[in-house]
């Protein structure tokens, strides 16, 4: 029911091992991004379709196309300035391979009811779990979304977990492969003196 201004901006972004997204300067040296627009306005119900092109001189890549939006009020009268990224990865043409993907840590938190997972890429692709799922023996099981595995390093996941069963399967779905396997859990007291060893792939 306002008009609203809309501001363009194209910015990287690094992901750390616990999945916090950090915004950094687009590295314009490698990664070329042209868009149509950068700012205009929406009038009132309407909307507005901004195209881009983007190249890379390395692949993979990924970037931020941060929109500033402007204009809209709340009941009090209050300005709100709202901001919405649209996420782009540029894939290289060979998929993540299944012997590129680790299971470092396979944790359990019996205090906080998590189960941890740490992953690690190994190779120089970027890839996407699809899904993540801890399960037991019986019929308990926990499912994470999906998140990116950056080329050459490790992610944390965690999950919940309310059985007084600890989890001893781990299932990976990535797009073109999916990884199963039986692990023994480690409580997190001792996690930092072991790693998780799959005892059947």
């Amino acid at each position: 029911i306002f008009p609203i201004t809309a501001v363009l901006e194209v910015r990287g972004f690094t992901i750390t091992e616990q999945g916090e997204v950090i915004d950094v300067p687009l590295d314009t040296s490698r990664i070329h991004v042209k868009l149509s627009e950068m700012s205009f306005r929406i009038p009132p119900r309407g909307s507005r379709t901004v195209f881009y092109e983007a190249t890379s001189d390395s692949l993979p890549a990924w970037f931020n196309i941060l929109s500033a939006l402007s204009g809209t009020k709340t009941e009090n009268g209050l300005n709100v300035r709202i901001l919405l990224p649209h996420v782009v990865y540029l894939n290289q043409k060979q998929p993540l391979r299944k012997e590129e993907v680790a299971i470092r840590r396979f944790e359990l938190d019996q205090g906080a009811k998590k189960v941890r997972v740490q992953l690690e890429n190994l190779g120089p692709r970027l890839g996407r779990v699809y899904q993540l799922n801890v399960s037991d023996r019986g019929n308990q099981s926990q499912t994470a979304g999906g998140f990116p595995l950056m080329p050459h390093s490790r992610r944390w996941v965690e999950v919940e977990w309310q059985s007084t069963t600890p989890p001893n399967r781990l299932t990976l779905r990535f797009a073109r492969f999916t990884i199963d396997s039986v692990l023994s859990v480690v409580p997190s007291s001792l996690a930092a003196d072991s790693a998780a060893v799959p005892s059947r792939p």
